[in-house]
Parts: C-alpha cells; sequence; structure tokens
C-alpha cells in the first residue's frame, strides 16, 4: 500500500507541475515539484521505499519531458543518493538544515541537468537567462520547500495511521 501512495503522489505531482503550474505566469519558474518528493524521499523514507518511486518517477518524467531517456531518472537518482549522504552528516530535524538540504537539492538537479545539456552539445551555449532560472527556483525551494517537505511528511503519516486503523479493524481489534 506503501507503493500505491507513492504512486498516486508521484502522478498528482506530474499532472500538478505539467498543467496547473504552466497557467500562472507567476510560476514561470518554478521548482521542480518531482524533486522535492524525492528529497522528502531521501529524508524520511528508508532506500527499499525510496528507490522504485525515483525510478517510477523519473521514467515518467522522462517520457513526457521530451528529455533524452535516462536523464530524470539520472538525476533523481543523484539526488536521492546526494540527500541520503548529506543527511549522515547533518540532523534534519533542525529546520536550518532541512532548508540547507532542500536548496543544495534544487542545485543538484540543476547542475546535473545543465551539465547533462552541456555534454550532450558541446559546442552550444546557455541562453542569458539560465542564471535567473536557477536563482529563481532557489528562492521559491527556499520559500515553499520546508512547507511542501512537511505536508508531504503530514500526509504520509496520515496515510499510515489510516492504514494501520484499518489492519486493527480487519484483524478484529
Amino acid at each position: 500500500m506503501t507503493y500505491f501512495f507513492h504512486t498516486c503522489a508521484c502522478l498528482c505531482l506530474v499532472v500538478i507541475q505539467t498543467t496547473i503550474i504552466p497557467c500562472f505566469p507567476l510560476f514561470d519558474s518554478f521548482m521542480d515539484l518531482s524533486a522535492i518528493f524525492i528529497i522528502f524521499l531521501s529524508l524520511f523514507r528508508n532506500a527499499r521505499e525510496g528507490i522504485p518511486v525515483v525510478f517510477l518517477l523519473g521514467f515518467v518524467m522522462d517520457s513526457i519531458s521530451g528529455s533524452p531517456l535516462g536523464m530524470y531518472v539520472t538525476i533523481y537518482l543523484w539526488l536521492f543518493i546526494c540527500v541520503k549522504w548529506i543527511i549522515k552528516y547533518l540532523h534534519v530535524e533542525n529546520y536550518v538544515l532541512l532548508l540547507f538540504v532542500i536548496v543544495a537539492g534544487v542545485l543538484i538537479e540543476n547542475v546535473i541537468l545543465l551539465g547533462t545539456v552541456a555534454l550532450l552539445a558541446p559546442g552550444s551555449h546557455f541562453p542569458a537567462d539560465v542564471f535567473k532560472t536557477v536563482v529563481m527556483q532557489v528562492l521559491w525551494a527556499v520559500c515553499m520547500g520546508p512547507f511542501m517537505i512537511l505536508f508531504y511528511n503530514y500526509i504520509y503519516k496520515g496515510w499510515d495511521k489510516r492504514l494501520d486503523e484499518l489492519a486493527g479493524k480487519r484483524n478484529g481489534q
């Protein structure tokens, strides 16, 4: 049932990110919602639960973005691994450090994305507004990232509580 929850959450995030957010000019340079969900998974869930979701979400994003096959899978996998590595040394209960991890995650995603583009087209130049877009995504991550992580955690705990209640009713308790 946990994988069902994660699958539904991933699909909802993809729908929101591809259909709702582009309708608002304010969110023109909004951060990747899926990356924030991957950061949540790496912060609060174990690798056995997170890795299949990383691959699922990566393949979905690869298929709808028109990017080279495996680009988002690679980005999300490295993001998951880097955040898991970071939290070995930092305590995530501290909200300042949580903010640092979120900003680092958004920067890691952008560096891998821009590095992939640079490798695929070595002679091309980045558009002038790439730096502005990355800065805006970092600002969005600072403003919204911790709230989104806490929201994901709240929803997940509610899901777990509801499943425990249902399991207790089935067992006759």
